[in-house]
């Protein structure tokens, strides 16, 4: 208990309660000290985060994730506050559900710097008159959703997923003829990972998460588990940008959703020396989490595709 004593101290933390708290949750507490020797990554040293205030559950919970993929690393202050185009349709619909299921709670909703090909060569796409929907922790696809659909269709499947995941059933059938032009699909990847990089909310975003997204795609990389636009083989990670999520002062903000498990982890204060670590405890060791690094810790029953 060496290691939770030291670094709770300056929180006030009772180490023992806390780690009773993280495993009461699913999780397991590393002994690792997250720190790899051999990074040569660093931040510029005119980078300044707030390392005094505790992390601890320092953003509310939430149950949904609606990513909408851009093909973007930066976005307008207010990523989508557009009227008229799909991710302020997705985000007016998550205002309007966010608390109606008891088992999600609050809906988070963020752009990304997810692609597909359309994004470049279909007009409605690129209008943002219609586009695709990743559910996360479901990890379920909604592609080719038109502007006039978006409502409805996250009325319809939200219900099915959570009844599923609630029942513990297995082999949902994602088809609502409805929405006959509709393609719902599981995502194959086992992990997703996110790094704020909207620099025209703070300009810290914008310089770290390049720097922390290329550490991770290296060490991914180098265990076979990085998975970059367009490769759909299944048991990868995928590294992407979102917007604004909150908390830019605790750069820099990492959350991870596990597929098998249905863990989310929201880390903040990481630094590319963390980066091998992250990966080795909290990705591939299924959930292993260092308590100083964490502003929230989910679990959820996962789907059995």
């Amino acid at each position: 208990m060496g290691l939770l004593n030291t670094i709770f101290n300056r929180g006030g933390h009772d180490s023992q309660k806390l780690k009773a708290e993280i495993e009461s949750k699913g999780f397991e507490v590393s002994d690792c000290s997250f720190e790899c020797d051999d990074c040569t990554s660093h931040f510029p040293k005119s980078i300044k985060v707030e390392e005094d205030a505790d992390l601890w559950e320092s953003t509310k919970p939430f149950g949904l994730h609606i990513v909408v993929p851009t093909g973007k690393t930066d976005w307008p202050h207010d990523a989508c506050g557009s009227h008229g185009t799909f991710s302020h349709k997705v985000s007016g619909w998550a205002s309007d559900n966010s608390g109606k299921y008891p088992e999600i709670g609050n809906i988070k909703v963020t752009v990304s710097s997810l692609s597909s090909d359309a994004l470049y060569t279909d007009d409605d796409y690129i209008n943002e008159k219609k586009g695709d929907i990743l559910l996360l922790p479901f990890f379920v696809w909604a592609k080719g959703v038109e502007l006039k659909e978006v409502a409805g269709l996250l009325s319809a499947v939200i219900p099915d997923l959570v009844a599923s995941r609630s029942n513990k059933a297995s082999g949902l059938e994602l088809s609502y003829p409805q929405f006959p032009n509709v393609k719902l699909s599981v995502d194959n990847n086992q992990s997703y990972v996110f790094f704020c990089s909207h620099r025209t909310r703070d300009k810290r975003c914008g310089i770290t998460a390049p720097i922390m997204k290329k550490e991770m795609e290296l060490h991914l990389r180098e265990l076979g588990l990085y998975r970059d636009y367009g490769d759909n083989s299944p048991g990868g990670v995928q590294v992407a940008f979102i917007n604004h999520i909150g908390g830019h002062k605790f750069v820099a903000n990492v959350i991870i959703y596990l597929k098998q498990s249905g863990k989310i982890i929201w880390l903040a204060r990481c630094r590319p020396s963390n980066v091998k670590a992250i990966v080795d405890e909290c990705i591939v060791k299924d959930g292993k989490v260092r308590p100083d690094k964490i502003r929230i810790i989910q679990k959820f029953d996962p789907i059995e595709w």
